[in-house]
């Protein structure tokens, strides 16, 4: 995988702005290093793609992807159980960007796994439906990434 990564120029940033967060020349210096990347007020990225993996209703999986003019991609997450549920935007302030579409995807399916493996691992508390489900998405995220695989074969 070949991923960018963007702290050094973050930090740097932040220590030029002392309010970074409601910077408006940090927030252009961010679209630069994103190629003059188009964002909202808040330096969000409108995704061009939305991959998503649903087991039921209530549980769901999604990764959306964003390609920047400088041609790097980055990636955000959504993820929805019985109990609960998280999601990001995709930013300018992203950490880290990705070289490849496939990269950037297969970042984003990590990162749901290592979500969904911690309901799995939850030692409190929980319906046994959640760490069954939990293992059914982990499964349905690795069979996402090998059909993927297979299909970018040919």
């Amino acid at each position: 995988m070949t991923a960018i990564d963007l702290s050094p120029q973050l930090e740097d940033i932040r220590e030029k702005y002392p309010e970074w967060w409601r910077s408006d020349e940090a927030q252009r210096e961010l679209q630069a290093l994103w190629g003059n990347a188009e964002c909202n007020a808040h330096g969000v990225l409108a995704a061009d793609e939305k991959i998503t993996i649903e087991l039921e209703p209530q549980w769901k999986a999604s990764v959306k992807i964003a390609r920047a003019p400088n041609g790097w991609y980055a990636f955000a997450t959504r993820y929805s159980y019985a109990l609960g549920g998280g999601s990001g935007p995709i930013s300018v302030w992203n950490r880290t960007a990705y070289t490849a579409r496939d990269e950037a995807i297969e970042a984003g399916i990590a990162e749901l796994k290592r979500t969904y493996q911690g309901l799995l691992d939850w030692r409190g508390w929980a319906p046994e439906t959640q760490k069954t489900n939990a293992a059914r998405m982990i499964e349905r995220l690795d069979q996402y990434l090998i059909q993927s695989r297979q299909m970018s074969l040919f």
